[in-house]
């Protein structure tokens, strides 16, 4: 479990997310919705932050690239990430910080609140993001790019990423979103859930092994990918590649929260394929990470010592 060498670079949607606990004791007499009476709040990182996250958690190096606004939540990213030793690499936009807000009453999520709006990158900004970032993958052995369809991952971007990550041999592991697989060709590996399967086949996908097996076959021989890791909530995951599908049931006895469980399984996985373990030993790991994290409420993280100690 020692991730100390293992440097990731991690390109994608950075987020903040907002937790405001409270106590719902009655009915509010303006209209019929609960009254929270906020007791706690915390800021979390979110999204690629979160990937980021849990890498720097886990002990190792992790740099974040991606797009932040000049507001206060943009300097609070900042400010979260170099506090917990993740090295930001940011674009800075006139667009609002991604930041979803969730007021939480007891252990239920009781309404959320999102800032907002598509990424619109200028084409002298991004050019010049890109140079950074070429320079950056001569850095690093693996590149985890996760998309949550905001408007970062475009398909010209992400093309480009995967291009220069297999110039240089590196890794490259992709969290998808939407329906635009193409983008992703040439990707190493690919983390959807049964949803996200589901929408790019075209029609729900039951969770059942071969339901997800049959899907992601006919999805790898779609786009021409190497694999596909399927996270399948209770049921565990699914490894389909072209050679044979491996079925890991899930480790977690108890699920509270799923919210950010696919970041946890990313970041993970980029670590322990990165440390040298085989693809079999580094999905048994993140299946391992993520029956942790999901025990936890909202956008969480795990130490190094936990996963040890669960394994």
């Amino acid at each position: 479990m020692d991730f100390s060498n293992c440097k990731i670079l991690i390109v994608g949607d950075v987020m903040l997310d907002k937790y405001y606990f409270g106590k719902v004791e009655r009915i509010s007499p303006e209209a019929p919705v609960p009254i929270v009476n906020i007791v706690r709040e915390e800021s979390r990182l979110g999204g690629a932050s979160n990937v980021a996250n849990n890498i720097s958690s886990l002990g190792g190096q992790a740099i974040l690239c991606g797009a932040v606004g000049y507001d206060f939540f943009g300097k609070e990213i900042e400010r979260m990430a170099h506090r917990k030793g993740i090295r930001t690499e940011f674009i800075k936009t006139e667009q609002p910080t991604i930041t979803k807000a969730r007021i939480i009453g007891g252990r239920q999520q009781i309404v959320r609140l999102d800032y907002e709006q598509h990424l619109e990158i200028p084409e002298k900004t991004k050019e010049e993001f890109k140079v950074q970032l070429e320079k950056l993958i001569h850095e690093i052995p693996t590149l985890v790019i996760s998309d949550y369809g905001k408007g970062m991952v475009s398909e010209e971007f992400c093309t480009f990423l995967i291009t220069v990550a297999k110039q240089h041999e590196v890794k490259v592991i992709v969290d998808p979103k939407g329906q635009n697989w193409a983008k992703y060709t040439g990707a190493d590996l690919i983390t959807p859930n049964v949803k996200e399967l589901g929408d790019i086949i075209g029609h729900p996908v039951d969770n059942d092994d071969h339901a997800v097996e049959t899907s992601a076959k006919e999805i790898i021989r779609q786009y021409g990918l190497e694999a596909i890791l399927v996270t399948r909530s209770e049921k565990g995951m699914s490894l389909v590649n072209k050679q044979e599908t491996i079925h890991i049931p899930t480790h977690s006895q108890e699920v509270f929260d799923v919210s950010g469980a696919g970041d946890t399984v990313v970041a993970a996985l980029a670590l322990a394929l990165t440390a040298g373990n085989g693809i079999k030993e580094s999905i048994r790991i993140a299946n391992i990470a993520a029956g942790i994290v999901v025990q936890k409420i909202g956008t969480a993280t795990l130490t190094a010592e936990e996963l040890e100690k669960a394994m």
